[in-house]
């Protein structure tokens, strides 16, 4: 589990590096009790006055081999989340510590930390674009992301549900580096997986199956808010609207239409380019 982090070409590091650090702050903020166990992890490292010299030199020569350097908070920080080179211009991997993904999800954790940025602009990077979750991986194959998606699934959308708190969907797939996951087939498997009396919604969704190909892998994660959160993009919820007006003209100098909304008549079009693409293979 971790989060797919898409940066400006050449500044990877950089954003990983502010992404860490803004993931920690917001799950400390979450669980202060462990950013309180750290401090206290740290005092515990203090020599005791009453030793002598070698005794403290033994003592920090046994830290320094254990921690590399750091100090428990920092050790503790770094631990958590971790970057992970996808060999892959503009776009790293931040696996997520297992126990930390026992507290809180991924998905969770992200839309925390992207909704306080839309309301407060902070925190911000001046790097980072999207953070994608990732709370499943597979095969580039609909086969083996059907399978790891159906657990989040039927989790996210019982079907005994009561009257009153059906929920709306849609299934937003995309792809790098990656030829063999096609939109066509991957789509509607996904969305049968999904029990009445739950409905497709494509404009405002309560949960996105938000599907990612990288390569031969693919991730799965149930996101909440996706479009009201700018597609995840931290940049732009880090923007007042004329600044985004801005970063879409220059993103796409061609023109076009809000990236914010797929319309189901956009996402109609999508997939029959997609088809007749296809279909010319």
């Amino acid at each position: 589990m971790g989060y797919i982090v898409t940066s400006d070409a050449g500044r990877e590091r950089y954003s990983w590096r502010d992404t860490v650090r803004n993931l920690n702050d917001t799950y400390e903020s979450i669980f202060p009790e462990e950013a309180a166990a750290a401090a206290a992890a740290q005092s515990e490292k203090v020599a005791d006055d009453s030793k002598d010299a070698s005794d403290k030199l033994a003592a920090e020569l046994a830290d320094l081999k254990e921690s590399g350097g750091d100090d428990a908070a920092d050790f503790a920080r770094a631990e958590r989340f971790k970057h992970v080179n996808l060999d892959l211009k503009a776009c790293v991997f931040i696996r997520m510590k297992w126990e930390a993904t026992q507290k809180i999800s991924p998905s969770e954790l992200v839309r925390r930390m992207l909704t306080n940025t839309r309301d407060t602009g902070e925190p911000v990077s001046r790097h980072t674009l999207r953070i994608v979750p990732v709370e499943k991986v597979s095969y580039a194959a609909v086969e083996d992301v059907v399978k790891a998606a159906k657990p989040l699934i039927d989790e996210a959308f019982p079907a005994d549900c009561e009257k009153g708190k059906e929920k709306t969907f849609a299934v937003v797939f995309n792809s790098r580096a990656n030829s063999s996951l096609r939109r066509s087939e991957l789509v509607p498997a996904l969305a049968a997986l999904v029990p009445e009396p739950h409905k497709v919604e494509l404009g405002k969704p309560d949960i996105v199956v938000l599907v990612e190909a990288c390569k031969g892998v693919a991730t799965v994660a149930l996101v909440k808010d996706y479009y009201g959160l700018l597609k995840y993009n931290q940049r732009l919820l880090s923007m007042n609207e004329e600044e985004r007006q801005a970063e879409r003209a220059r993103c796409n100098p061609s023109g076009g239409t809000d990236d914010t909304k797929d319309t189901k008549k956009e996402v109609e079009e999508k997939e029959e380019k997609e088809e007749k693409k296809e279909e010319a293979k």
